[in-house]
């Protein structure tokens, strides 16, 4: 229990699996979501017009003709490459859907354009629930345009810690949504114990908690003693992160960092090389992989396992809406170290004596583009 802060935060009870990549998460998410009965609430960050996007439509179409309260909150950034029409037809099947904070050019306002929903949470009946860094696209989906399609994960979730879950998707959806589509927080009831697996659901708010996932991830990484492993797509870690993990490799802890040999920005990816240096130095072991890998996930020794969309930079620390589960549970540890080791034999470690010698151009580009890591 050392790994958690708070001990009242831990909900007993539950079963937990993890689903590597699109190729098992989407059938298992649409399992789920043809099995429902009652209620579906999702929010996606990218929720994108094209082949597997459109499978989720129908999905929800099909779930809503059939009498069930669909809701689908969808960011306006994340869902821009998405037609008005495609949410529009969703819409007149009977999906209640909840676009977080469009952005009107008649009435600008900056605030909302950088504030963002980044949050990928699909729970079904109030009895199962999703929560990972996967997104509803092809880019996830194997065969794509990323050859294998980017790598992630995501974890289902059954027992109590669904109602958690659940509700702090309505707290968001409550107050977006208009009042004849809004759900009493209420009248989510928490579901019977389904495993023995002590989970604690973490999620930030737009004004307050925005430290709490951080500060959970720090107390685990000091809690360490013989490993920790960490997968982010734009790791640009504030400077008392990298010294939590520096302190854990001096008590002689294997600390390992998982990145992209190239994301979708190359900017981002500039600015978190800027910190590789310190990093390497502190005897930190860096990997890099293709295709992509997008997962955001922590392990720590051989029962402690976080999952979410958390990325370790500035924007999910400050801007984002953000949920991470973070569970006691060895099975699922133990699965996760073998996704991440087989991820990291695939790709290239990045060795300090080779990273030091790197041209003084991409040095300067690396310290611009570090400067404007608030904004990305």
């Amino acid at each position: 229990m050392a790994y958690v802060e708070d001990l009242d935060d831990l909900t007993s009870g539950n079963a937990v699996r993890l689903l590597r990549n699109g190729e098992e998460a989407f059938p298992a998410w649409l399992d789920a979501i043809d099995a429902a009965s009652t209620r579906i609430s999702m929010e996606m960050y990218i929720f994108d017009d094209d082949r597997i996007g459109r499978r989720f439509a129908d999905a929800l179409c099909c779930a809503a003709r059939r009498g069930v309260s669909v809701r689908l909150l969808y960011d306006f950034i994340g869902c821009r490459h998405a037609s008005p029409k495609f949410f529009a037809n969703m819409r007149r099947a009977g999906v209640y859907t909840v676009t977080y904070h469009p952005y009107r050019l008649w009435r600008p306002r900056f605030w909302t354009l950088i504030r963002r929903n980044h949050r990928k949470t699909l729970v079904c009946d109030g009895q199962v629930a999703f929560v990972g860094g996967i997104n509803v696209a092809d880019a996830w989906m194997p065969g794509s345009d990323d050859r294998a399609g980017w790598h992630d994960v995501a974890v289902e979730v059954k027992g109590p810690a669904v109602q958690a879950i659940e509700r702090t998707f309505l707290r968001t959806w409550n107050w977006r949504a208009k009042r004849r589509f809004r759900f009493k927080r209420s009248r989510v009831h928490r579901p019977a114990p389904a495993g023995e697996v002590a989970l604690a659901v973490i999620a930030n708010r737009e004004l307050v908690d925005r430290f709490s996932i951080r500060r959970a991830a720090l107390h685990a990484i000091r809690a360490s003693r013989e490993r920790a492993y960490l997968v982010s797509p734009y790791f640009m870690p504030d400077v008392g992160f990298i010294n939590g993990l520096a302190r854990a490799v001096a008590r002689g802890v294997d600390v390992r960092v998982l990145v992209p040999v190239a994301s979708d920005s190359l900017v981002a990816d500039l600015a978190s090389r800027a910190s590789f240096a310190r990093l390497l130095r502190a005897g930190i072991r860096l990997f890099q992989h293709n295709p992509v890998a997008h997962s955001k996930a922590l392990l720590v020794d051989r029962e402690f396992v976080s999952i979410g969309s958390y990325n370790f930079d500035h924007r999910s620390l400050v801007y984002n809406l953000e949920l991470v589960v973070n569970a006691l549970d060895r099975k699922c540890n133990e699965a996760l170290a073998a996704t991440l080791e087989e991820d990291m034999a695939a790709g290239t470690e990045i060795r300090w004596e080779d990273f030091r010698r790197r041209p003084l151009l991409e040095r300067i580009l690396e310290r611009l583009a570090y400067g404007l890591r608030h904004w990305l």
